[in-house]
Order: structure tokens, then sequence, then C-alpha cells
């Protein structure tokens, strides 16, 4: 377990800590179970989200659950704010405000899912990627506003086939997720509007909020989730394969899947909290 590493310069940017941004799975949940790692049980992130909301920081979810999903972890654990869809809703209150960011001008969540079907790209990933690619069941199906598949693509060569053929769209890669089906190390990837993203969602909130940047930290383990780092003063990255050229990202060990909670230690002990 390596220790958390900071240059000093990067403190005079931040202040006490607010609002934390973090990704849930595989960020602060292992498989869906907040006290589990990959040992066996541990208490260590549910610590540290006790002491998280003890000190008052605002802890948001940043996820592509939709926000009837985020809704019952956030009561559980007791959070009130929270980003879902990939940062199409960003919600207050446990859902007494929602702040809806479809990117394109689109009526309701089905018709924001159909004009991302007519534009025919998802066939057009089948056919250009085929056997690297399919819907995430039973979860595809589920959800309103977009389209969730899972695979092994080659990220790059996905992204640039986007681009170039469906400019008003983005594929997004959330992460790694457990083997499914054929797929032995897949990831789960969201195709939505090109204006849409987590990053696009904390930029509403802030200013929906005036939250200052030296007030706001991130963590989290995609390419995704560091493309938030320009909105905080600090982004934690849990996954050492993910690249990052921002200079406020900082790489955490989280091989035993304990990062999160060696964070709040952190930020504790320099009484950041």
């Amino acid at each position: 377990m390596r220790l958390i590493k900071i240059a000093e310069k990067l403190f005079h940017s931040l202040e006490k800590v607010r609002v934390i941004y973090t990704d849930v799975d595989g960020t602060f949940v292992h498989d869906g179970c907040l006290f589990c790692n990959r040992s066996g049980y541990t208490m260590q992130n549910a610590r540290a989200i006790f002491k998280l909301l003890e000190a008052g920081v605002d802890v948001v979810m940043t996820s592509g659950r939709e926000k009837e999903k985020l809704k019952d972890t956030a009561r559980l654990l007791g959070f009130q704010n929270y980003i879902a869809n990939l940062g199409i809703e960003i919600v207050y209150n446990q859902g007494e405000k929602v702040i809806t960011h479809f990117g394109v001008d689109v009526p309701d969540h089905p018709s924001l899912k159909d004009w991302i079907r007519k534009t025919g790209v998802v066939e057009a990933l089948f056919k250009t990627f085929p056997n690297r690619v399919d819907f995430y069941q039973p979860w595809a199906d589920l959800l309103r506003t977009h389209f969730l598949l899972v695979g092994e693509l080659p990220d790059q060569q996905a992204q640039e086939f986007i681009t170039h053929n469906f400019p008003e769209l983005r594929i997004i890669n959330n992460g790694k997720v457990a083997p499914y089906h054929k797929f032995k190390q897949p990831s789960a990837y969201h195709i939505v509007p090109k204006n849409v993203g987590k990053r696009a969602a904390v930029n509403i909130d802030k200013s929906e909020r005036k939250l200052k940047t030296e007030n706001l930290i991130g963590i989290g383990d995609s390419l995704e989730d560091v493309s938030v780092a320009p909105e905080v003063a600090l982004f934690f990255l849990l996954d050492q394969q993910v690249t990052a050229s921002d200079p406020n990202v900082i790489p955490v060990d989280n091989s035993e899947g304990s990062g999160f909670s060696r964070i709040v230690d952190f930020l504790e002990e320099k009484k950041l909290l």
C-alpha cells in the first residue's frame, strides 16, 4: 500500500472540503457492496463515509445509474445530492429538485433515447466492432435516457469512430465491470449527446450552488470520472491504468479496495475536513 503524496503547491489551491464528487462502483463500493473489498468484508469505506457526514461534507455520487436507483443508495447512506445518468440528472435533497441536462432539444427522457436510436449509432458500433460489444442487460432495457453497452472495445478507436461518424454523440467508458458472458475484463459504455457528461453536470452544480473550486474534491476510477478534474481543487484517481494529464490529479493505490477510506483519512490528517 503506497502513501498518498501531494505536491506542496497543490495545497495552496485547496481549502476546507465542502463537497466531494465521487463515483460509486469501484470507488467506495466493491461489486455493489459497501462492506466489501478484494479480500473480504471490511468497515473501512463505511467508516470513511461516516467521517465525511459527521464533518458536514456533502458527498455527491456521480454515476451512470438513474436517479431512482441512486435515491435508494442516498437514503441508506445519508447523502442528499447526487448526479445520475452520467450527468443527465442533477438531483438535490433526494429528489426535491432535479435539473435535467439532455444536451439536445428533446422534451423528455424517452425522447432522448429515441433520438439517439435514430442516429443508427448502436447498429454501426456492433457492425464495426463485431463480437466486441453487446447490450448490458438487464440495465440496458431499464435505462430510459440512453444506451448502455458492455464489452472490450479499443477505446481510442471507438471514440474516433463515434467522433467521425456521429459528431453529435460521444461514447463514455465508465470503468471496468464484472465479467459478462464471453467478456472476461469488460467495461461499461454509455452513448450520450456530446455535451453530456460528469464534468458538465459538476459545472452546472457549481453554478447552481455557487460553489468554489477550492472547496471541491473529486474521486473516481475511470476516464469519465477524471474529466471532472478541471472543476475541482484535487482529483484522486483510483485506477493506475487510467492516464490523466491534469496537474491536480493524484493517483491512489486501490489494489485492496480501500483507496477511498485512505483518501478520507488523508484529508482528516491534513485538517481539510
